[in-house]
């Protein structure tokens, strides 16, 4: 496992440079980071600690710091630890750890258990972790009963992809998701050429891996009307097309089936027992 780690930590190294660059020139990518910083604004206590899996750059926890949370923020790449540290430009807004998902034990002994308001994982960061059960457990020590764990998860069926795909002729990519085990996918950068190992999920698979430690307590498409961030090209020309599809998104993705069909879903759980 710690192979896999050093594998994914250097691609997301190599990315972190230009990161950002993509949420801030992608419509749909943008939309997406708004869209789960309204979710966990929502969910957690006001001036609550709350735990980050995956920080990236630091975007979320920095907004929810500047909201009066207090955050503690992981990643595995050493590189975005160091942007997300250079945006803080020492206000101390948020407390960062250079961290594998898999290694979130390692907090309980500086904060204890049951210490935690809250927790979240945005945009894909547990489909790249091999230990589902252990982060799920380690979940469990570090919250405290009640508290929310909320989620956005790349999903196992994306129709808008198995629809493109199916159109172009191109078979391959209408089905990349379907496949068993792990997956090579492209990383969200300017270099093309980078790719992790990552695991889709459906919502009920990935419920599966949570219990009994959490319960969901709701389920939404991010986003299913809307194309996925690599067709961002087919809306971002036509702004009244893309308010259409916005405003239809929030009507629907949490009906079934759609909620089953985005590119990624949002899963709110919550920490089980007394």
């Amino acid at each position: 496992m710690n192979e896999y780690y050093e594998t994914v930590s250097q691609a997301f190294d190599q990315a972190a440079a230009t990161y950002d660059d993509l949420y801030a020139t992608n419509p749909i990518m943008a939309w997406m980071r708004r869209e789960s910083l309204a979710v966990l604004a929502a969910a957690f206590p006001p001036g609550g600690l709350l735990l980050e899996i995956g920080c990236g750059t630091g975007e979320e926890a920095l907004a929810l710091g500047r909201q009066g949370y207090h955050v503690a923020a992981t990643d595995i790449s050493p590189a975005m630890i160091g942007i997300a540290r250079a945006k803080d430009a020492g206000r101390s807004l948020v407390t960062w750890h250079v961290l594998a998902a898999g290694h979130l034990a390692d907090l309980i002994q500086p904060y204890g258990t049951a210490a935690f308001d809250g927790a979240y994982a945005c945009m894909g960061a547990l489909n790249c972790e091999p230990g589902g059960h252990q982060v799920a457990a380690a979940l469990a020590d570090l919250l405290r009963p009640g508290a929310l764990f909320v989620c956005s998860v790349i999903n196992r069926f994306c129709a808008w992809e198995i629809a493109w795909g199916l159109l172009h002729l191109r078979p391959d990519q209408a089905f990349r998701r379907l496949g068993k085990g792990w997956v090579r996918a492209g990383l969200a950068s300017s270099q093309g050429s980078l790719a992790v190992p990552v695991r889709y999920y459906s919502p009920r698979g990935f419920a599966r891996v949570y219990d009994p430690h959490f319960q969901v307590r709701t389920v939404r498409a991010l986003p299913v009307l809307l194309p996925p961030p690599y067709l961002a090209s087919l809306v971002e020309q036509h702004p009244s097309l893309l308010g259409r599809l916005e405003r239809a998104e929030r009507r629907w993705r949490e009906r079934w089936p759609l909620f089953m069909l985005g590119d990624h879903f949002l899963m709110v759980l919550q920490r089980t027992g007394l």
